[in-house]
């Protein structure tokens, strides 16, 4: 088959959904399939099987960057042009409703289409103008495309809401976990203190002021641990005793900070659909503690659920820690625990899934 991935956020920007989109396409591409991915990536070195079209300007949306992206009419029909050269079947469409490009390389080019919907977004009781827009969205794709995916049941819950039927099937993200395994220390801990890491945006979705709320008011326990701050962004606030700063690390540099730490926090309060996040952490052999949103704890199942602390609960995530702090024994078993959970989720269970999918949908057009 030949697919084209389609992205609303630059690859050039870090995120889950670039690292599942290119994932995903890398995996195709080695089991004999063909991909190309499609971003508003203009001016941006673009990887191998990686096209631009349009460009995007960030915004926030419920306290997390994003994009609006749009592509003109000459390059629209020369990218849509060249896909349909190259013999185009399949289009997979990564958060649909983010505008503009994507919808507008969908409806030039008319093929058939999977859809994942990645984000799971706040409850609330009066919902702004962007939540209305949303849920006039999804209901939109719904009834035009031929599958949709969302990565876990708490997204699912959202189309429930919108008594949407049939609902969205679940296939969690695609992940390549080879680096980060092979990051792992396999139990060898580096001397020095406790060590705590967070790796991700610093914006307030994900959290990072409650973590640094809670490193502030740390117990005797933690007095003498250390915290990594590994990211993207501006912290909220100041650097605290006991903490470092790295930003923007690479890939190679995140995997190896990570496979040092004992911990990593992943503290989230809303926003998330599953936790690429954790995986990656559990695969490298560092078992993650994770606020109790509805994503991460469909991730954080068994024993995974000791490590999960109440969302937005800064003195709960230190007692958390300062707990596991003094039983290095129960990291160990929770460690042995999260390697073997974080292969479920590795491209190749998961992958063939999605031939599949794409398989059942091209077969229903025919």
């Amino acid at each position: 088959m030949r697919i084209v991935h389609v992205l609303p956020y630059p690859m050039s920007r870090p995120g889950g959904v670039q690292s599942n989109a290119r994932d995903l396409c890398a995996w195709l591409d080695r089991t004999g399939h063909e991909t190309r991915i499609v971003s508003p990536d203009a001016h941006a070195a673009q990887g191998p099987g990686e096209i631009s079209l349009g460009r995007a300007r960030e915004m926030s949306v419920h306290g997390t960057g994003s994009e609006v992206s749009v592509a003109g009419p000459l390059a629209l029909r020369r990218t849509a042009r060249a896909l349909r050269d190259w013999g185009a079947e399949i289009l997979h469409l990564h958060t649909p409703w983010t505008p503009l490009m994507p919808w507008q390389l969908w409806r030039r080019m008319g093929l058939p289409t999977v859809a994942t919907f990645h984000a799971t977004l706040p409850e609330t009781d009066a919902p702004g103008l962007e939540d209305r827009y949303i849920a006039w969205a999804a209901k939109a794709f719904h009834r035009r495309l031929d599958a949709l995916v969302v990565p876990s049941a708490a997204p699912q819950a959202q189309w429930r809401r919108l008594g949407v039927a049939p609902l969205p099937e679940i296939l969690p993200p695609t992940i390549d976990l080879s680096d980060w395994r092979a990051g792992d220390l396999g139990g060898a801990r580096r001397p020095g203190p406790f060590r705590v890491i967070y790796l991700g945006r610093f914006e307030a979705r994900k959290g990072v002021d409650v973590l640094l709320k809670a490193w502030a008011q740390r117990p005797a326990a933690l007095q003498g641990a250390e915290l990594v701050l590994a990211g993207r962004g501006e912290l909220p606030g100041l650097l605290p005793e006991g903490a470092r700063l790295v930003q923007s690390p690479d890939r190679a540099e995140a995997i190896r900070l990570v496979a040092e730490a004992d911990v990593s926090v992943a503290p989230a309060g809303y926003g998330e659909s599953f936790g690429l996040v954790l995986i990656e952490a559990m695969a490298a052999g560092t078992p993650p503690v994770a606020a109790a949103n509805a994503g991460y704890a469909t991730v954080m199942t068994g024993e995974g659920a000791e490590l999960l602390f109440s969302a937005g609960d800064a003195g709960a995530l230190a007692a958390k820690l300062a707990e596991l702090a003094q039983a290095p024994e129960r990291i160990a078993r929770l460690t042995g625990w999260a390697r073997n959970h974080a292969l479920r989720f590795d491209v190749s269970r998961v992958g063939p899934e999605y031939v599949r999918l794409y398989e059942r949908v091209l077969s229903a057009r025919s």
